[in-house]
């Protein structure tokens, strides 16, 4: 019993080891894309390298530097369409991701279009796992507990 309830807390408590090294990421558009590169527990990936590939060309860079102190990085598109994005710290963690470049070129050209904000969907999934978590845990301590008052 008490083998299972370990194995059961061990298998839980692993994704949370895991979340604390997840690179997320918010994108702000207007006239140029900005992306935001952080960890799961708030900490900006500071003075990581970045390339950004046009949709013109997904073999060569458009733009390679590294990220502010803030984590940011930023680029003016010249075409509209999905750009890839890949930034990656020197331990191998980091993102690779497609931002649409669409709205930022059609903001560039005159339109008065505000800043918008893309988050990882991440953050909506976390709760939810949390309280399957959460739920598995009572769920594996009720099935122990009939146990162990329906034995003689």
């Amino acid at each position: 019993m008490r083998r299972a309830l370990l194995l059961a807390t061990a298998t839980l408590l692993s994704p949370l080891a895991a979340a604390a090294h997840e690179v997320l990421h918010s994108v702000e558009q207007g006239r140029a894309v900005a992306v935001k590169t952080y960890f799961a527990d708030g900490e900006v990936l500071v003075y990581t390298q970045y390339e950004v590939f046009s949709p013109a060309d997904a073999k060569i860079p458009y733009q390679k530097g590294r990220t502010d102190r803030n984590g940011y990085l930023a680029f003016v598109p010249d075409a509209k369409g999905p750009w890839r994005v890949k930034v990656v710290d020197s331990t191998g963690h980091g993102l690779d991701i497609q931002v649409d470049a669409g709205d930022a070129s059609v903001s560039a050209a005159g339109g008065s279009a505000g800043s918008r904000v893309v988050s990882s969907a991440s953050f909506v999934l976390r709760p939810l796992v949390g309280l399957a978590a959460i739920g598995a845990v009572f769920g594996v301590l009720v099935v122990l507990r009939r146990r162990k008052g329906t034995s003689p």
